[in-house]
């Protein structure tokens, strides 16, 4: 989505301003952790306070300001096919799936059980023919391969089933650097890879106030390849964050700030995305409430924060805490959805679904429904174009009293104006019931056969495919040998 209509806010420029002293006064006081030998030393370099035997490094304003106006405010992503590009920053608007599920509510029985590699392969493929869905994400974590190469068995069957833009893998120096040698691959050598970034990363500091050396190893060797790394927090607010709102955004802009300041300390002009994925802790419960209106507002508040650092932003809507799929989660993605986007969040992740259970399962018929939330959305955030050609006046004046529109040469015309729901019903009852009155699950089920029994992306070369499979066995032969070292440890 280019357009937009206005901004949701909630911040004063007041507010804005005392939410960045409080962030600085925690980087300048406290400091954070980092369990990063590299890292500490180019923060000692910079002129950080850095305690090496505890691995606090304590930044000042400069440091942050020195990194925001090195880190780019808009850059692209790119698909496999290059007709596929999405521009993150200004005020446009892309939706996506999500990843990380453990489990699959499975399409034919309903019942949940573990996800595998064929769920990846099917759902990647679905979100690639469905059209509101502009990025596809790992959505599960494959339970039938083997764990130390999961990234790799995952990453390439996404890029076999879709042509869209893809995440990649940052968790590790090893696993980032197996993913640039995969994504170079299909895209036909390092140089085109960095010409067209083409993996997302993601670099999650935890809560409280530290950056893991997995996390930064991968922010690292991605902003080396010139591939663009999401910086965000997964906060729980009264529980790894302060319970007041205000806090929890004051703690995570330091765990985001600190991260732009490592990635352009590392690689100066490295393209990064101000992120998060924070939310309440649940009162009764402490469980994570994703699916709160706090959510959203936490995202309405974080998109304000983005543009006042000049940072293109990542946010989190469409998700649910619900276990099934109903009322609950309906209600629940429909408002963090929207909030997000009219909040001007660049970059929507589990826009498109296809979560319940606070991201633990996926559900094919989620999916489908998301990306149907995410066709409204979109409708919304185009807003009503007034020119003289839609106040229609003229129009008005040759159809006059009592007339009806519908067979005008104008009507025709401007019917792609508005929202036409692909799974929605809008039929009277008695034609609804005649059809075998189905409701949405059905109607979604019916779109996950058609899309998959007819939509396929255009497959890998050849050459390339031959290339992927000698790489995930390397992959492959070093986690066992791995997996074979730990046990003759523990032994």
């Amino acid at each position: 989505m280019d357009g937009r209509c206005y901004l949701l806010e909630t911040l004063t420029s007041d507010a804005l301003y005392r939410i960045h002293l409080a962030t600085i006064e925690i980087l300048q006081s406290i400091g954070v952790k980092i369990d990063h030998e590299g890292a500490l030393r180019a923060l000692a370099d910079a002129g950080a306070d850095v305690d090496p035997k505890n691995k606090i490094a304590r930044l000042q304003e400069y440091h942050v300001k020195e990194a925001l106006r090195k880190a780019p405010s808009a850059f692209n992503l790119y698909g496999r096919n290059r007709r596929n590009l999405l521009r993150l920053g200004g005020n446009r608007v892309h939706f996506s799936t999500a990843g990380s599920a453990v489990f699959v509510l499975d399409f034919d029985t309903g019942k949940r059980r573990y996800a595998t590699l064929k769920d990846t392969a099917l759902l990647t493929r679905l979100a690639d023919g469905l059209g509101n869905i502009d990025h596809v994400s790992e959505m599960v974590f494959p339970s039938d391969v083997p764990e130390g190469a999961m990234h790799a068995y995952e990453i390439v069957e996404r890029f076999r089933n879709t042509e869209k833009t893809t995440d990649g893998y940052t968790f590790g120096k090893t696993e980032a650097l197996d993913t640039i040698k995969i994504a170079s691959t299909v895209l036909g050598g390092e140089e085109e890879l960095r010409k067209r970034p083409t993996l997302l990363g993601f670099h999650n500091p935890t809560s409280p106030l530290t950056h893991s050396e997995d996390g930064l190893d991968g922010l690292k060797v991605y902003g080396e390849y010139g591939q663009p790394v999401i910086i965000a927090p997964e906060a729980q607010g009264a529980m790894t964050a302060p319970a007041t709102l205000a806090g929890l955004l004051s703690q995570t802009n330091a765990e985001i700030l600190s991260g732009i300041v490592i990635a352009e300390l590392f690689n100066p002009g490295a393209p990064v995305l101000y992120g998060t994925v924070s939310a309440i802790a649940d009162a009764r419960t402490g469980n994570i409430a994703l699916g709160g209106p706090e959510t959203g507002l936490i995202n309405v508040a974080h998109g304000q924060m983005s543009r006042y650092y000049g940072i293109p932003s990542r946010g989190t809507g469409g998700v649910t805490d619900a276990n099934v799929l109903g009322v609950q989660s309906g209600i629940e993605q429909a408002t963090t959805l929207i909030l997000a986007a009219l909040a001007g969040i660049n970059f929507i992740y589990y826009a498109g679904g296809p979560h319940i259970e606070s991201t633990k399962t996926v559900s094919y018929e989620q999916l489908v429904i998301g990306n149907e939330l995410c066709g409204m959305v979109s409708r919304i955030l185009r807003g009503i174009e007034v020119t003289d050609e839609t106040l229609a006046v003229d129009v008005t004046r040759k159809i006059g009293p009592g007339g009806m529109f519908i067979g005008h040469k104008h009507t025709l015309e401007h019917f792609n104006e508005n929202f036409i729901p692909t799974i929605m019903n809008r039929e009277t009852r008695e034609a609804w019931e005649r059809k075998g009155s189905k409701g949405m699950q059905d109607a979604s089920k019916e779109t996950i056969k058609g899309i998959l029994s007819n939509h396929h992306p255009m497959p890998l070369d050849q050459g390339v495919e031959k290339e992927l499979s000698v790489i995930i066995k390397d992959v492959e032969q070093r986690a066992s040998r791995s997996s074979k070292r730990q046990l003759s440890s523990i032994g």
